[in-house]
């Protein structure tokens, strides 16, 4: 009989992407897949085209709300709740895997209250308020990063769903890549299109910041685009990456062997993202730059003093942080247990 399992990820990229790498590993086996999401998050128009069958819960943000929404809060959580409960009493899952978020939270709850075997998985070096608490219920704890979580928690690294391609070596110039993740960075936009330094550029927007950062290059070969599909081929391509440091992002430059200018975003709830970024930054393997820092002159400066062999220790660096099985070890886990 295959396993049942249900995955519980939502509201954006960073819990949905290594989701869907683990479950790409565990359709390699015999299981029944379906997933737990928010009505509102990316999920409902990415999960479908994987032809897994969505379920969603209507979310309910705690953080930074109004008198009147926190008073209403009980009452939708209490909706919500039950909304899980109908889930699970009709798929009767074997195992769940939470990948944080509120979905996560609610489904994680549910499943401590049936007694579903609950497996979380923490993206960030800071753990997010969901899966702080699940982590005290939850029956095996997944990490992404060291010392994420002062006990119980087992070290996989974050499920990337893409293979490394070759880099590309020998180039004339320096080849930087800027992306701000799917929604691009306004903030990184504005000084990047600023540089006036000979080096091969390709900006990776956004959809809503294409046509402004276009518009703002007065260098006609740099190469703008609003989406990269193929991430693995842009990673070959850059000497050099100036990026955010989301959980995802860090992870895909170690697996990528890719060196990086990190300007961390400011407001990421409990500041995340720096701690991300240290992570690179401590090993040599990034430079960190905080976002109140960041001028044109500091990255030229920055780029202008950066050589090859430096580039290349900083690429090794990463490397060795990487952990290019955590897909696998997570599904191997939720596969054998019993």
């Amino acid at each position: 009989m295959s396993k049942k399992i249900l995955i519980m990820a939502g509201g954006t990229g960073g819990h949905i992407f290594p989701a869907l790498a683990v479950t790409n590993e565990l359709k390699n086996h015999s299981t029944h897949i379906q997933w737990l999401g928010s009505h509102t998050g990316m999920e409902n128009e990415i999960v479908p085209k994987h032809n897994i069958k969505l379920h969603t819960v209507s979310s309910v943000g705690l953080r930074g709300k109004s008198i009147v929404n926190l008073i209403k809060a009980p009452f939708l959580l209490s909706y919500a709740t039950l909304q899980v409960m109908f889930i699970f009493l009709k798929f009767k899952p074997d195992i769940v895997l939470g990948m944080g978020g509120f979905a996560s939270g609610i489904g994680g709850f549910v499943a401590w209250i049936v007694r579903t075997p609950l497996v979380i998985h923490e993206q960030n070096s800071i753990p997010g308020t969901t899966n702080k608490i699940l982590n005290k219920i939850a029956d095996k704890t997944f990490q992404a990063f060291d010392n994420t979580f002062i006990k119980n928690a087992t070290i996989s690294g974050n499920p990337v769903a893409f293979n490394p391609v070759e880099k590309q070596i020998n180039n004339n110039k320096l080849n930087l890549l800027i992306i701000g993740g799917s929604l691009g960075s306004k903030p990184i936009n504005d000084i990047a299109t600023q540089l006036n330094i000979d080096i091969n550029i390709w900006h990776q927007t956004g959809s809503l910041h294409f046509d402004a950062v276009k518009a703002q290059y007065k260098n006609n070969t740099v190469k703008v685009t609003a989406f990269i599909k193929d991430m693995a081929s842009a990673y070959a391509w850059a000497d050099i990456v100036l990026c955010r440091a989301g959980a995802m992002t860090v992870s895909e430059l170690m697996l990528s062997a890719t060196s990086s200018i990190l300007i961390p975003l400011p407001h990421a709830i409990d500041n995340h993202q720096l701690y991300n970024a240290k992570i690179l930054a401590n090993s040599s393997a990034g430079i960190l730059i905080k976002q109140k820092d960041l001028t044109i002159e500091l990255l030229e400066k920055t780029l202008l003093n950066i050589n090859k062999n430096q580039i290349k220790q900083m690429s090794t660096n990463a490397l060795k942080l990487a952990k290019p099985d955590a897909a696998k070890k997570i599904a191997d886990y939720i596969l054998a247990f019993d």
